[in-house]
């Protein structure tokens, strides 16, 4: 699957904590393609050191740094050093972490170097991994997120209240939003470029430009995350690679493993092993 041995990527599905996913992966030669997540993406580096594309912004992530990326940004992510990068990630629902910490959070900055922080991240992770009950994972996630949001997060409400934006800013945000949920609903549809700067109002240049500078990606590198997205959403609910391909818009399941590939590092239907939610175990049993 990974060109070098040393290689891995795994996913597990949290029993204990809905809207949790815990994620381990160790790479070298391997990387992502701009891809986003649904929910928070907050992890720590074990070992190595990550390079990673985030808002625009190159970030290095050396052994000791904490992760925290905020939910539909998109990224990528790569080896800096010839050694590769060793990582642990928790995927939080924004619903799961609105309930553990009473709003929506933010996080302003994606990558922090707090040793401290990072180590307890890498123990209670562990720890996490292997619980056996709703007592035992809880007792360890809750205190672990609160930590990180309480040192490095912010109200998202409180955030949005301090940008002062013009109203040409404005018109642009909101003709972007029309286009995004545009992306959104007809995902499982051949999208042109035409319609989407129809949407947004502009014509088909002006538009490719004005989206890359407000996303740092291409309106294609977009569609495709999405697609990936919406996947990965269907997979976990336990739909067949097939059907999840189609959903989301993508021509065929091969389609799909390229791509799932490029934006997770597994398969479609490794990722369904991992966490549990192949369709064929599930009419075995």
């Amino acid at each position: 699957m990974f060109q070098h041995p040393s290689e891995f990527v795994t996913f597990k599905a949290s029993p204990h904590l809905p809207g949790v996913e815990l994620y381990s992966a160790r790479l070298i030669d391997h990387a992502f393609a701009p891809h986003v997540h649904d929910g928070y993406s907050i992890g720590a580096i074990e070992a190595g050191v990550e390079r990673f594309r985030y808002q625009g912004t190159e970030h290095l992530a050396p052994a000791g740094t904490l992760v925290m990326l905020n939910p539909d940004e998109m990224h990528t992510g790569e080896a800096e050093i010839e050694a590769g990068w060793t990582y642990q990630m928790l995927y939080i629902e924004p619903d799961a972490l609105h309930a553990l910490a009473g709003s929506e959070a933010f996080f302003p900055d994606a990558a922090v170097h707090d040793p401290a922080l990072a180590d307890a991240f890498h123990r209670v992770f562990r720890q996490m991994w292997t619980a056996t009950d709703d007592l035992a994972f809880v007792s360890g996630f809750t205190p672990l997120v609160d930590a990180i949001v309480a040192r490095y997060g912010r109200n998202a409400c409180n955030v949005r209240n301090e940008q002062q934006v013009s109203a040409r800013e404005r018109q642009r945000m909101a003709s972007m939003r029309r286009v995004l949920d545009c992306i959104e609903d007809r995902l499982d549809e051949t999208l042109s470029v035409e319609t989407l700067a129809a949407e947004a109002g502009l014509s088909v240049f002006h538009f490719v430009r004005s989206f890359t500078a407000a996303f740092h990606v291409t309106p294609h590198q977009y569609v495709q995350a999405r697609r990936a997205a919406r996947a990965k959403q269907l997979l976990a609910r336990r739909v067949s690679p097939s059907e999840a391909a189609a959903a989301a818009g993508l021509t065929d399941q091969s389609h799909l493993n390229r791509w799932f590939k490029r934006t997770y590092g597994v398969t479609p239907a490794q990722y369904q092993q991992q966490i549990g939610t192949r369709p064929q175990a599930a009419a075995r049993r």
